[in-house]
């Protein structure tokens, strides 16, 4: 029961993401869709002249969900990889959930750890991609 909690979570999760993506225009200057949600601009930006570590995922998510993933990686890498990890979690969610075994993905800790270290790096390195590309 519990598993399957999950795999609902998963699929509602990722299919509200990319629902609010695609209803969302992106902006084309690489930022500021978030604006559309009734959220404040960038206050880090704003300050700084250099762009946060979230700055252009929610365009970047928008590109993806509408289905330009060259806009989208160009915008902010990791929103395109968080929007391709979302489009493959649904189904894999929805496969294990109607699944009638009690089968369910067993990762070993080490490779949740590992996993968690490079998200963290692709992080930092599509916020270096996006501070070098904004100031080219």
């Amino acid at each position: 029961m519990k598993d399957r909690l999950k795999y609902v979570l998963a699929i509602s999760g990722s299919a509200a993401m990319l629902g609010i993506g695609r209803v969302l225009t992106p902006n084309p200057r690489g930022i500021g869709t978030h604006e559309q949600l009734g959220l404040p601009p960038c206050m880090f930006l704003k300050l700084t002249g250099i762009p946060c570590p979230s700055c252009g995922l929610t365009t970047s998510v928008a590109y993806a969900a509408h289905l330009q993933f060259s806009a989208s990686f160009v915008t902010q890498p990791f929103g395109l990889l968080i929007a391709l990890i979302a489009f493959v979690s649904i189904p894999v969610a929805f496969v294990l959930l109607i699944s009638p075994s009690n089968w369910a993905l067993r990762i070993p800790d080490r490779s949740s750890t590992l996993a968690t270290y490079v998200l963290i790096a692709a992080y930092g390195l599509a916020w270096i991609f996006k501070i070098s590309h904004m100031h080219s």
